[in-house]
């Protein structure tokens, strides 16, 4: 067998991984990553960056990690770039001296640390609409990029076309469903102001935890749900209770502390959601079985349960209510640390002490000051 048999072979073999990403995962930046990777291979290239269309901005659009933070870089849909142009003619363009082309200057900025010496970018096209564009940077060849590596960025733009709209589906899919969601969630709002605000914020913190905690796609997503949802239980709290001013006596915490346990009669029947109806039932166990309205203790209670619990707290703790003042957020956060394993899951404590250090909030110096006041 020839070794020129043998690469085409190989780049067949790439293409096949190419088409078997959606089954993989529907996670889009998990199938962008993937994909960048299995081209660069196929079109033997040293690398590859895919654009999203975003039909509402009429831009191209490039998503990236920088310091642990999601940014972006856009362009427009006209001939100053090497990528808007693409998207602008919806056609291959093969640049062979990217060096002295004016359209470099304006190149993304991820690419200031490559000698860009040549680009072939080739765009994404369902039905006559563009959904993006591909940007391969320096072919490995002596000859650069080839007539048979244009004929397989064909292949490609077909394959990952049908991935990128089925996970562009999903993404909108989920995206309803969790309106619908916090629409019910908002229901409560409706009733006490307090547990409105408090859903979302629980929401933004359960998601940043839990992104410490490199939790899988679908985890993220049951996270997210149960977070909003995890107060859907209050609906079925008279609102003498739910909406007093002062602290509840201890009867009313007694019924207050019934609204996991109405949550999930709320949501029991709806199939598909276990993990969600779950995380919402069991976010106020605690690891020592203190917890309510179960006693659950450690293994029993499931991760994401565990996630929303110190979520919950620490927005309790810091936020203002009627009654009293809210919590120094570094206070809060040592009252969580202090209480890793007895009232929270050390994994989960571990989660919230890396998020919660990268933030504006972490201030160590003031505890000292909280210390000599005290």
């Amino acid at each position: 067998m020839s070794k020129k048999f043998e690469k085409k072979v190989a780049r067949y073999e790439e293409l096949m991984k190419l088409s078997q990403l959606t089954s993989s995962s529907l996670d889009i930046k998990d199938i962008k990553k993937k994909a960048c990777t299995i081209i660069a291979k196929l079109l033997q290239c040293e690398k590859v960056l895919i654009y999203r269309y975003d039909q509402k901005k009429n831009k191209l659009i490039h998503r990236f990690w920088d310091n642990h933070e999601s940014r972006e870089w856009s362009c427009e849909l006209d001939e100053k770039t090497f990528v808007g142009s693409c998207g602008h003619f919806m056609a291959t363009l093969h640049i062979r001296d990217a060096k002295v082309d004016l359209r470099s200057r304006r190149d993304n900025p991820v690419l200031n640390d490559f000698t860009v010496k040549e680009v072939l970018v080739f765009p994404l096209i369902n039905k006559g609409e563009l959904v993006g564009v591909v940007q391969s940077i320096n072919s490995s060849h002596d000859e650069g990029f080839n007539e048979e590596d244009i004929q397989f960025s064909e292949a490609v733009s077909s394959q990952l076309t049908n991935t990128l709209l089925n996970t562009i589906l999903f993404e909108k899919q989920q995206k309803m469903f969790i309106q619908v969601v916090e629409s019910m969630a908002d229901a409560i709002g409706k009733k006490d102001t307090y547990t409105g605000g408090h859903t979302k914020r629980v929401r933004h913190f359960s998601e940043l935890i839990g992104r410490e905690m490199d939790l899988t796609f679908s985890e993220m997503n049951d996270l997210r749900l149960a977070a909003v949802l995890h107060d859907i239980g209050k609906i079925g709290i008279e609102d003498k209770i739910l909406k007093k001013s002062a602290p509840l006596t201890e009867d009313e915490f007694k019924t207050m502390r019934e609204h996991p346990r109405l949550g999930y009669e709320i949501l029991r029947k709806i199939e598909g959601l276990e993990s969600v109806i779950d995380g919402m039932r069991f976010h106020h166990e605690r690891p020592d079985g203190r917890g309510y309205p179960y006693g659950l203790k450690g293994e029993e209670i499931p991760l994401i349960a565990s996630i929303i619990s110190v979520a919950d707290t620490f927005d309790a703790m810091i936020s203002t209510r009627p009654y009293r003042k809210g919590l120094n957020p570094m206070i809060a956060y040592q009252e969580i640390i202090d209480h890793s394993g007895t009232q929270f899951d050390p994994r989960v404590v571990e989660g919230f002490k890396k998020y919660f250090e990268k933030t504006k909030m972490y201030k160590p110096s003031t505890m000292d000051s909280f210390k000599k006041a005290s």
